[in-house]
């Protein structure tokens, strides 16, 4: 559905939810500013929640940043931004200063070209390939992976028990593992699970014989699957303005969009 439709679709659900837009509406109708930066996989989902909420509060501006989870974490620890995004767990340090929320849950998609004949991979052959360079099935040979600022390679590190990864091309985007995939049958990479939708460059690979879909990931049946969060400051708290957008994003038209984009919709914690 394009975004057009998708606005139309949400301000359809608003429409019948009164109590809820009454609500919505009590903040926000005046105007203002949000700004949100960090993972370039939770951006997406984040743009297209903003539109939505802009859609339905004249004179409401968000900016959706990107950076890598490790900038919308420092940033929502300095304050710099209303709320960061991450898509990993936050814990240690990067959990300092910071209050976090879970607005889903997201898979972790291990891509190849359509070309390439290897349609399902196990953990053992993606761990081999990432650490040690062993190619899988004869075919895949090379690999490239998200720079060090990414929760989403965080993320995929955990799950496989990776601790370091061979010397390969690490890369600022999910945009650029797309394309440095799709230019060739032998590589393998990973993306956040949404960057499937659409795009005819690239396939998602079976993993340890489960196809990579939101209903496997909500399932339990697919492992690779890690959180979207957003953060703020604690001690600044939210605006009005902020808490009002964070409520819609937990809103019935919120969790249209976000089984929309393919990721699972969680309860708020």
């Amino acid at each position: 559905m394009k975004r057009f439709g998708k606005i139309v679709a949400v301000a359809a659900a608003c429409a019948a939810l009164t109590g809820t837009v009454a609500a919505f509406s009590a903040c926000g109708t005046n105007g203002g500013t949000i700004n949100i930066s960090g993972s370039t996989s939770v951006q997406p989902l984040m743009q297209e929640l903003a539109d939505a909420y802009m859609a339905e509060h004249e004179g409401v501006t968000i900016n959706v940043g990107a950076g890598g989870s490790g900038v919308g974490i420092s940033n929502a620890q300095d304050g710099t931004v209303d709320l960061g995004m991450a898509s990993k767990e936050i814990v240690g340090d990067d959990a300092e200063g910071i209050t976090t929320i879970q607005i889903a849950t997201d898979g972790i998609a291990l891509i190849a070209s359509n070309d390439c004949t290897v349609t399902s991979v196990t953990k053992d052959e993606v761990y081999e390939l990432y650490v040690n360079g062993t190619a899988i099935q004869g075919v895949i040979t090379d690999a490239v992976s998200r720079d060090g600022s990414s929760g989403t390679r965080e993320a995929f590190q955990d799950i496989m028990g990776i601790e370091t990864i061979a010397q390969m091309p690490e890369l600022s985007s999910q945009d650029a593992v797309i394309e440095n995939v799709a230019a060739a049958d032998s590589i393998i990479g990973y993306v956040s699970l949404e960057a499937l939708s659409g795009n005819n460059t690239i396939k998602g690979l079976n993993f340890e014989g489960v196809a990579p879909t939101a209903e496997n990931v909500a399932s339990g049946a697919y492992t690779l699957s890690r959180p979207f969060n957003i953060m703020y400051n604690t001690a600044n708290g939210m605006s009005d303005l902020t808490a009002d957008f964070v409520d819609f994003i937990f809103s019935e038209a919120g969790a249209a969009i976000i089984e929309e984009n393919g990721q699972v919709v969680v309860e708020r914690n």
